[in-house]
């Protein structure tokens, strides 16, 4: 974990070792300024260029992470598919069987919730759920406040 996402007080020389340690394991960024090309479609792509956008600011992902973004794009991007299919559609669908007709689930239904699934497993790994935002929030905060109080003192 990030020493910035990190809740526990540290002593000043922990905390230097672990934002060193940190700095050996960052890596470049230059493979995420262009979506990959086994993107999906133009839906991914999109989300791509508006995803890494909103990531940067938080300075925590890098080019070992373009698979996971790549991925998450791709399962929203078909995510998007199943829900314009299913809003012209029916939740319920007719099916027949030998002894007659009997209404069963939309299959587009599960389709949807698959890729919503998958997307959420990769916002996981890329940091874009609420709660991970706010954990980096909340850790700036105390970061700044514990600064204040280092050059001040407690007040």
């Amino acid at each position: 974990m990030p020493v910035e996402l990190q809740t526990g007080h540290l002593k000043v020389i922990d905390g230097q070792k672990k934002r060193d340690a940190e700095d050996q394991v960052k890596t470049e960024k230059n493979q995420l300024k262009r979506p990959p090309s086994w993107l999906i479609d133009d839906v991914a792509k999109k989300e791509w260029r508006r995803v890494v956008k909103e990531l940067s600011k938080l300075n925590i992902v890098g080019n070992l992470d373009l698979n996971n973004i790549g991925g998450y794009c791709n399962a929203f991007a078909n995510y998007v598919k199943a829900t314009e299919i299913l809003s012209q559609q029916s939740y319920y669908v007719d099916r027949e069987t030998r002894t007659g007709v009997i209404v069963v689930k939309n299959p587009m239904v599960d389709i949807q919730k698959g890729y919503a699934e998958e997307m959420r497993r990769f916002a996981a790994l890329c940091g874009l759920t609420i709660d991970s935002r706010l954990k980096a929030g909340s850790a700036k905060v105390n970061k700044q406040q514990e600064e204040i109080e280092n050059r001040f003192g407690a007040i």
